[in-house]
């Protein structure tokens, strides 16, 4: 029997924020067909954007599996202020939980999206 192929890092936290119902866009910048990132704009129109890079450095990766997680960087605008973070332990399960406990944390404040 085959075995499955390893979740990527991406789908997995795409997935996951749609379960907390944050539906992102998956935004390419056309480059490069691993050069993707998340987008999402919450209900008072204010923005994120978050990526993941790879243990070997390549940023914005939509390929790279769990097992080659290097960080998630997230980026939120709103019209007062802006702000980044960098979820850079290494390890994808405290990472991405730091990273889905921000991104929930700003919908509670800034509403989910109507659909």
């Amino acid at each position: 029997m085959a075995s499955q192929p390893e979740p990527t890092v991406f789908h997995t936290v795409l997935a996951r924020l749609a379960a907390a119902g944050i539906h992102c866009e998956v935004i390419s910048d056309g480059k490069l067909s691993d050069q993707t990132h998340g987008a999402y704009t919450f209900a008072d129109d204010s923005q994120l954007t978050w990526g993941t890079q790879s243990s070997t450095g390549v940023e914005n990766s939509i390929t790279h599996p769990v097992s080659a997680h290097g960080r998630l960087d997230g980026f939120f605008i709103d019209d007062v202020s802006d702000e980044s973070r960098e979820f850079t332990t290494g390890d994808f399960e405290t990472d991405e939980a730091a990273f889905v406990t921000w991104v929930t944390a700003l919908a509670d404040r800034h509403g989910r999206a109507t659909e």
